[in-house]
């Protein structure tokens, strides 16, 4: 399983299991973090880190974002989703929830585990969130306006 096949797989169960009205895959704008999954639910933001190998994993922990405290990083869920046996059980960071990919089915395997009447783990970088959107909201126009112009 690619990286590539994961961020769509995180993508279709942020919005189909976990019931995201909104969810960027790899959303690019002039924020510092890139996550490879978010979606919103409920006014909450949950992102998903997609891992193909243990030390993809464990350089992630050392970016900046993740290691300057939980309100400089977007996601108020966190979680990880891998292949089965790539990230230790044990090296799950607190709060942080670990999901693997068995089949056609996504699995909870350690940390903590989604439930969205339940109190949120992390305070988000809600500034940064805004920012994310305002992004995709200023493309979108864009592109209808390059569609319209066509018409």
């Amino acid at each position: 399983m690619t990286h590539g096949d994961l961020v769509k797989r995180a993508g279709r169960w942020l919005r189909n299991t976990l019931h995201c009205g909104v969810v960027f895959e790899e959303m690019v704008s002039i924020i510092p973090e890139i996550p490879d999954a978010i979606g919103w639910v409920g006014g909450k933001s949950i992102v998903v880190e997609c891992k193909t190998s243990t030390s993809d994993f464990r350089a992630g922990l050392k970016k900046w974002h993740r290691s300057h405290g939980s309100e400089a990083a977007l996601g108020m869920w966190r979680f990880y989703l891998s292949p089965p046996g790539v990230i230790p059980h044990t090296e799950v960071p607190g709060g942080w929830g670990l999901y693997e990919v068995h089949g056609r089915s996504v699995v909870f395997v350690a940390g903590t585990k989604y439930a969205n009447a339940k109190r949120t783990p992390f305070a988000s970088n809600i500034s940064q969130e805004r920012t994310m959107m305002l992004t995709a909201l200023r493309k979108a126009q864009i592109n209808n306006k390059m569609r319209s112009h066509h018409d």
